[in-house]
């Protein structure tokens, strides 16, 4: 491997002060290798656990065991908030028309660590949640060859999803059995009695992975999903349930998970049950009942200040009434008052000149 790298950088070298070819041919990426010594090259295939690439300006191919790479670096230019808002979305057919042309560079090299992992599942789920299993399935397979403990499990579950929606059980029960992770054991254990036992006997299983793993935010969603789905199975099977069941845990999980694929695919749920008919039949209710309360709100109101208007007006007119009274009684008085004086200095006046004439 020493031998190798060292090559590998004499090339490089050498190339650099050469002609740089206008386009090279490949995927572009950064090679790291299990030493931690790093290189620009442009790889050409993946088979029998050998990458073949070359290195930056340069047509020479090399090669490297897998085992001897830790990771490769990709370069791509895209949206990954879009693809992951359309994936969340549930809108798996627009995921596709981003996912698939994006990808298709990468899909041989998933085997070594790499950053489009996560899209590469992504597309692995939308092939699946989109009925095209032989894709899906093609996908898992890839995984299931790297070294990768999650990226296998990832590829596992894939595949016994797959299985199950083709009634292939058999596959299914051997995955069950080899999963590391004991929720994705179970939900598949209930989505297989589904199948072969029927609703009644997968819903004890799904309730016991929402009593008992209520912290696996992985399956804890998608269980509860399940059981939405495990209340439209029971649905005219002589059973308790009614629409209101698998409609009412499709809402909350909706609402829950709301931003993710699992919320989605609940909002999907809901919708063919009539849930968006119902609620939409309630909030025109609702906005009418508001409406007619409000009518009778500004009634009472317009009523209550007309009769405070009238009030108002009343009292004013009484005390108008009552400050008139007042004045013309205090002119009656005032008036009165001075006829009296009058009338007494006329006395005086008479008396006093009757006595002068006397006097005379």
């Amino acid at each position: 491997m020493k031998r190798l790298w060292i090559s590998l950088m004499a090339l490089v070298a050498v190339v650099a002060m050469a002609q740089t070819p206008e386009v090279q041919s490949g995927t572009p990426a950064l090679l790291e290798a299990i030493n931690g010594k790093q290189a620009r090259v442009f790889l050409q295939k993946m088979e029998d656990g050998t990458l073949t690439f070359q290195p930056l300006k340069s047509t020479r191919n090399m090669t490297a065991p897998i085992s001897k790479i830790s990771r490769l670096t990709f370069f791509p230019k895209y949206d990954a908030a879009a693809v992951e808002q359309q994936v969340n979305s549930g809108d798996y057919a627009a995921a596709l028309s981003t996912l698939v042309p994006l990808m298709e560079p990468y899909w041989e090299y998933m085997v070594v660590e790499n950053n489009m992992r996560d899209p590469f599942c992504m597309l692995m789920d939308a092939y699946r949640k989109n009925g095209d299993f032989p894709k899906a399935r093609e996908a898992a397979d890839v995984l299931l060859k790297c070294s990768d403990s999650n990226m296998v499990y990832r590829g596992q579950v894939n595949i016994a999803l797959v299985a199950i929606a083709e009634n292939d059980l058999e596959t299914a029960k051997k995955i069950r059995n080899e999963v590391t992770s004991e929720t994705a054991g179970l939900y598949l254990q209930a989505s297989i009695e589904r199948v072969e036992q029927g609703p009644k006997v997968a819903i004890w299983t799904v309730t016991g992975i929402i009593l008992n793993h209520a912290n696996d935010v992985e399956w804890l969603g998608p269980s509860e999903l399940l059981c939405a789905n495990l209340y439209v199975d029971m649905l005219g099977t002589n059973s308790v349930i009614t629409t209101n069941s698998p409609m009412l845990t499709a809402r909350a999980v909706k609402t829950m998970y709301n931003g993710t694929s699992v919320a989605a695919d609940a909002e999907k749920l809901w919708i063919s049950l009539g849930g968006a008919d119902i609620e939409a039949a309630i909030l025109a209710k609702k906005d009418e009942d508001d409406r007619i309360a409000a009518e009778k709100r500004e009634k009472r109101l317009a009523e209550q200040e007309k009769k405070e208007a009238e009030e108002k007006a009343k009292i004013e007119a009484e005390e108008k009434a009552k400050i008139e009274a007042e004045t013309a009684l205090q002119a009656a008085n005032e008036a009165g008052t001075n006829g009296t004086e009058n009338a007494e200095i006329e006395a005086g006046t008479n008396v006093n000149t009757s006595t002068e004439m006397e006097s005379e």
